[in-house]
Order: C-alpha cells, then structure tokens, then sequence
C-alpha cells in the first residue's frame, strides 16, 4: 500500500489580485424557475457535445418502489439532469436509475436502508460521465446515457467529487477525513492508495494530466495539498517543500479548463470563509473561483457567483465545469434555500480579432508605440486554433496584467494595455499558445 510522507512545506504563490473582467454572467441556467426548485447544486460536468450534467443534491422526485409493502408505496428518488446549450433536456434526462450491463440503480433517497446522496460530477478523458453517488462511482456513456462500469468504493462513507487524468485513472477521496484516497484505472481495478488517511473535511478532489499529482481540497485544513508521485499512480505520493497550496483557501470545488492548462478552485463561503490558514496573509473572497496556473504558481482569473444572497451562508460554492472551447462556465452553489442554484457566465477575451490578417505562423510583434505612454497596441497572429494567454509582467516576474486567456481561433488579434497604474520602467509581454511562448520588452515612460 502507497504511503505518504506527511512534511508540510510553505508554498508562495506568486499572483496578483484579479478581478472578474474576463467574465461576464449570462443568466441562472437552464432558468430562473428551473434552477430554484431544489436545495443545492452538488456536481457540474460537460461533455464533448456541451452537455451540461448537474447534479443538486436535494432535487427529489418519486417512484414506485417494487420491494415496498403494500406494494407501490412511492419513495423519493435523486435526479440527474442532463441540459443541451440551449437549456433543453437531452432524451434520457432526468436520469432516476443508473442501468446498463449488471446495473439498475435506483437512486432512493428513501427507505434509510437504500438511501443515497448526490456527491459530484467529472467528465472523464473520452468525455464520459464518472457519477459520485454516497460510496460508489458509476462511468455513463455521455452519449447514451448508459452506465459503462461500477465501482463501490469500500468506506461505507460518501466520497467526494473524484479527481482524474488523461490515463483515465481517477481518484476517491471521501468526505470525511482519515480514510484511505484510493485509485482506480481506466478499466475500474484497483491501483492501490495515494495515502492511507486523508486529512481534513473535504468536497472536492482533482488530479494533473499524468496522474503524478493529486490535489485534496480539505477545506477545514484552509488550503489544498498536493500528493506528488515521481511515478504516476506506482507511487509513492509524498507531500513536499511546495505542496500546501491555495493557502487561505476553504474549498469546496475544483475543475480544469479543457486544456488542463488551469486548475480552478472556489476560495470559501459565508459559512466556512477564507483567508484563515495560520500565519498566511492574503485576500480571498467568498464565493469566488480562482484559476490557478500549475507551471507557475500564479492566479490568473476569477469568477464570483452573482448576487442572489452571494454572502449568505447558504450560498456555498460547490461545483465548476466549462464548455469545450472554454469559454463558458457554469458554476453551482449548495445551500438550504430554494434561490437559482446554477449560473452560466461567458468570457469577456482582452482582444479584438482582426478579420484582415491571413495566419501564416505563430507571431508576436513589438508593441507600438514603444516607449509609450501610458497606452500601447500588441498584435499577434496564431496559426491554428488553442487556448492563449498574453500576460504582461515587470522586471520581477510578477503579472501586472492578463490582456487575452482563453480560447482562440486562427487569425491575428490586437490588445490594447493601459498602464496608467503603473511605474515608468521596463516590462516584459508574453504570448503563449498550444504550448508556445514567445516573450518581448517594453518601455513606459512617464
């Protein structure tokens, strides 16, 4: 069994404060009506056809159970909804009971003795459904709506959201602290633990693309840690020097952008707020997303759940997923009363296209004017289709500005930066896509 070395090191994450000019909100989802009419948002997946799967905890319908006496005694069952872009249902949606080869789930919420809970959504590396439900985790076919596999975790206690990568290797936390975090391989066999007691009251779980890293969001520890292997899920898993990360975190929910090039996380709520972790400073703000990037520590976005009680104990942000091509996002919050519980927002890029150029390479120019003051134009043409960054940072490495993140087609683009905030002196701008960067210097002068 994988073993953990339990040392606890201080990581400093180099970011800046970000607000939420990348995002703009874009309605509660599929409606208002709809997304009220339950006690909470658990899990939030997309798949490759921009499906949007949720899972709210509390939302109960009824079904005649075979087993009951008198027979036909009706009891409540959990839903999971399966949503178009649009906001219609796709055909097998709500989905009461989980079937398919050896499997025909009802999902009870009543009798006691077979009742179950909603835990979390993932999409997995062919874009199927992994379903946490109490103590087990269903693969569905996100085509069919099919279940594919099973596994019945072993703890006799929930599990959270599970964490996986581009092996198709997922890992299962539960909720509750000091049980083993188990995985499991493509094919649902076991590959042993990455530790065998979790630490802290956790939601949430992810991993990176290798499966070499492990990240636990137990929000009662006020951070996340990361288990690192040099040996992917051989093991063993060790949390070192830089491994405390999102220090002030109390997190409830995690996910990757499309290209897992960003890991996203929620600071904390009303009712376990942040900016608690012992002797760390920082500024975090409830019911806020943050977008962490894992080459270099820094956070890069943010996306705040919109109004409707956004302070209230209530409102606990517990699920982040987005559509293929990055540019929507849909997040859900947990609480106890009956407001819209799934927000929809899209990306605000930092760019203008230009429908003139003809992409003949990956390209950055000199910005012009250079010297400037205090504003300067950044034009760059991209060969083929991907997500982008073009980040403007000073002599230190720190960011001072994040002009264009996300998804971007073919074409040239112009960005516009005002540094009317910022010291005369020189400063470095970097273009990054698909994996390539390129890095030029300006001068402002005032």
């Amino acid at each position: 069994m994988k073993k953990i070395v339990t040392t606890l090191f201080v990581l400093t994450l180099l970011y800046s404060a970000v607000g939420q000019a990348q995002w703009n909100f874009a309605g509660y989802f599929p409606d208002s009506t709809f997304a009220k009419k339950a006690t909470g948002v658990h899990g939030i997946a997309v798949d490759p056809l921009g499906k949007i799967w949720v899972q709210w905890f509390g939302r109960t319908d009824s079904l005649p159970d075979p087993n009951s006496v008198p027979p036909g005694l009706f009891y409540g069952t959990l839903s999971i909804f399966v949503f178009n872009p649009n906001g219609t249902q796709a055909p097998f949606s709500p989905m009461k009971v989980l079937f398919g080869p050896g499997v025909n789930d009802t999902l009870w919420t009543a009798p006691a003795a077979r009742a179950v809970s909603n835990r979390g959504l993932r999409a997995d590396i062919s874009g199927n459904i992994l379903i946490s439900i109490f103590d087990r985790v269903y693969r569905v076919n996100y085509l069919t709506g099919l279940v594919m596999n099973k596994v019945v975790s072993g703890a006799n206690n929930s599990i959270t959201a599970v964490g996986v990568d581009t092996l198709g290797e997922f890992f299962v936390q539960t909720v509750v602290g000091g049980f083993p975090v188990k995985i499991w391989a493509s094919n649902f066999s076991s590959l042993g633990n990455v530790t065998d007691t979790s630490r802290g009251f956790c939601r949430t779980s992810e991993a990176s693309k290798n499966g070499n890293d492990f990240y636990s969001a137990g929000y009662t520890n006020h951070c996340i840690l990361r288990y690192h292997s040099d040996f992917g899920t051989f093991g063993p898993y060790v949390v070192g020097p830089n491994d405390t990360l999102f220090k002030g975190f109390d997190c409830e929910s995690m996910g990757w952008n499309p290209t897992r090039t960003r890991l996203w996380a929620s600071a904390g709520s009303a009712n376990d707020r942040p900016n608690r972790y012992p002797g760390a400073t920082t500024n975090y703000s409830m019911n806020t997303w943050y977008a962490w990037n894992p080459t270099n520590g820094a956070i890069t976005d943010s996306l705040k759940w919109f109004w409707y009680n956004a302070d209230s104990i209530n409102t606990r942000p517990r699920a982040i997923a987005f559509s293929p091509d990055g540019n929507t996002a849909y997040v859900g919050c947990f609480g106890a009363g009956t407001y819209p519980s799934l927000e929809r927002f899209t990306r605000v890029t930092g760019v203008e296209p230009d429908p003139n150029v003809i992409p003949t390479g990956f390209i950055l120019a000199q910005n012009y004017p250079n010297p400037f003051n205090p504003t300067t134009t950044i034009r760059f043409t991209l060969d083929k289709a991907g997500e982008t960054s073009l980040i403007v940072s000073d002599v230190a490495g720190r960011m001072v500005a994040d002009l264009a993140h996300g998804y971007l087609t073919a074409g040239g683009y112009t960005a516009r930066f005002d540094a009317s905030n910022l010291a005369s002196g020189t400063y470095f701008y970097t273009l990054t896509h698909n994996n390539q960067s390129i890095t030029k210097k300006m001068l402002l002068t005032k």
